[in-house]
């Protein structure tokens, strides 16, 4: 059974390195959750080594102002995105994944303002949008807009985001897709989010999920891969020993995600049960009291125990 915490105060001695979710932890896009700036701050002054470990889309770099202007401290050690890890492997891989037909947030920010938004994935890479006929790869990276050329003004829009309602526009894009077999590549695998007053929306992990079902191949960039952790325990100077590991652990507040990935890289974690799963648990916000019962039903049907719970991040 997952231990319940009262906050971070209680486990903080027994780890030096956190890897910390953002939404639905830290904030929820526009304010930051009571008590978690505080908590973070702490943490921060105690000298724990903190790792942002985010499914976001963005660029990694982008993250410390963002965070700063909510009043986390922003000498923390650095920050892991699905968008980061998205970019390296494109600029990598650039002479075969040059064209793509793009699923995106933003249009206008994300493709039209690339040469100067440094947020944008596309940023500093040679990839161009183009229709599905042209493209050699499939991109989800937001939800909002389909788009088959560079020009903003021609993008497709969905709704997909609020309703998670499949348009003429989503699938048209996966059913061509899969004629021509095109690979997917998916920047954020959350299949859900939690936003200002407790609004669910519905991300491009579900996308890159229909794909799947219909045969088609997806790539993912983010938690719960292994690979995604590793990166953040090597930037925190983890060895690859038992030892070490066992004084980390990862924070977040997605069992399909965050209590997955730390299972898959052998390390513990806290289960913040007012984010994303909260009206499973029957609690209202994270100011709620966790109540047993709920967290072992939540637990059994995932088939996952984190290490411990709270009911949200706070010291």
């Amino acid at each position: 059974m997952s231990k319940i915490v009262r906050g971070l105060r209680d486990v903080t001695d027994s780890f030096d390195v956190f890897l910390i979710d953002q939404y639905g932890v830290l904030h929820n896009g526009s304010v930051a959750y009571p008590g978690a700036v505080e908590c973070f701050n702490r943490l921060v002054a105690l000298g724990k080594r903190v790792v942002l470990l985010s499914n976001t889309s963005k660029r990694a770099a982008s993250l410390r102002g963002k965070l700063a202007a909510f009043g986390f401290d922003p000498n923390f050690l650095g920050s892991v995105t699905g968008g980061e890890a998205a970019w390296t492997y494109l600029r990598a891989h650039s002479s075969e994944l040059a064209r793509c037909a793009l699923m995106t947030a933003d249009a206008v920010e994300n493709v039209g303002k690339r040469q100067t938004n440094t947020e944008s994935l596309f940023h500093g890479l040679d990839v161009q949008v183009v229709d599905v006929e042209s493209a050699q790869f499939l991109l989800v990276e937001g939800t909002r807009r389909v788009c088959y050329s560079e020009d903003p003004a021609e993008a497709l829009h969905t709704d997909f985001h609020t309703t998670g309602q499949v348009n003429e526009h989503i699938r048209s894009f996966l059913e061509n897709g899969r004629k021509r077999n095109l690979p997917m590549l998916c920047t954020n695998p959350d299949l859900v989010a939690m936003l200002k007053d407790n609004q669910m929306v519905h991300m491009g992990g579900k996308i890159a999920k229909m794909y799947e079902e219909m045969g088609g191949s997806v790539m993912y960039f983010g938690k719960p891969l292994k690979e995604h952790f590793e990166v953040c325990l090597d930037m925190a100077n983890v060895a690859h020993n038992a030892a070490d590991r066992a004084r980390v652990i990862h924070i977040g507040d997605s069992f399909h995600h965050d209590i997955q990935g730390a299972v898959n890289t052998g390390i513990d974690s806290i289960f913040i049960a007012g984010g994303v799963h909260a009206s499973e648990l029957g609690m209202p916000d994270s100011s709620a009291v966790v109540e047993p019962e709920p967290l072992a039903q939540l637990c059994a049907k995932f088939g996952l125990v984190p290490t411990y719970t709270a009911s949200g991040f706070i010291w």
